[in-house]
């Protein structure tokens, strides 16, 4: 039996309404073996609890967006 994945889809949107400014706020509980990841501004708030190879793998998935979304807008600077 293989170990369970985190599936992660990345989708860059253009031309979405204005945007909230937010918060990101990540920590580690239960004896740092668990990551807490909280999303959200002054209207709702959402908590995930990731294990460390969960949050390793959201890591990589995020810095691989911005990468692509970097080198959109050097393709498309005026978009």
């Amino acid at each position: 039996m293989s170990e369970p994945t985190l599936d992660l889809e990345t989708v860059i949107r253009r031309d979405r309404p204005p945007e909230m400014r937010g918060n990101v706020q990540i920590d580690t509980v239960d004896n740092d073996t668990r990551v807490t990841l909280s999303v959200g501004d002054d209207r709702a708030i959402r908590y995930v609890l990731l294990s460390p190879a969960e949050a390793t793998q959201l890591a990589s998935a995020l810095e691989t967006a911005a990468e692509t979304a970097a080198d959109s807008m050097e393709e498309h600077p005026n978009e």
